[in-house]
């Protein structure tokens, strides 16, 4: 190989590290912005992984720089993977709101809200409000 092609492997290596620490800093955000937990926990877990897996394998020359690379490109591609499943989920679990608990009230007339009748809910970032009617929702706002 000539010294170019050198030159583009280490840069892509180089590049390969910076985009694994973001993944790390994915998982961050993931647990700020509440994705399931279960999600988050494998994403900082395959980076984790991923890079003392491949800082060790450089250190000892187990593998070979196109190796490394290929590595690279799996851990980020699982990350991505992962988060994007998460995304949707977190999408999902955010559009759809779970039905009332038992013993739920209207905060407008106290009136049960009951889980088979219609009701509306008002949703905040971690708290559900759940209403016996659309009027009410109203005259709460």
């Amino acid at each position: 190989m000539s010294q170019e092609q050198w030159d583009f492997i280490n840069t892509l290596v180089v590049v390969a590290r910076f985009i694994q620490v973001l993944g790390f800093f994915f998982a961050i955000l993931m647990l700020i912005k509440e994705f399931p937990i279960a999600h988050t926990f494998l994403v900082f877990a395959i980076n984790l992984v991923g890079f003392f897996v491949i800082l060790t394998g450089i250190l000892t020359r187990l593998f070979s720089l196109p190796e490394v690379l290929l590595m690279d490109a799996l851990i980020i591609g699982l990350s991505l993977i992962i988060f994007l499943r998460a995304y949707r989920i977190k999408k999902l679990r955010d559009k759809f709101p779970p039905p009332p608990k038992p013993y739920t009230r209207c905060p407008v007339c106290g009136a049960y809200i009951k889980p088979q009748s219609d009701y509306c809910v008002l949703m905040d970032s971690k708290t559900h409000l759940y209403f016996d009617s659309k009027e009410h929702l109203e005259a709460f706002l």
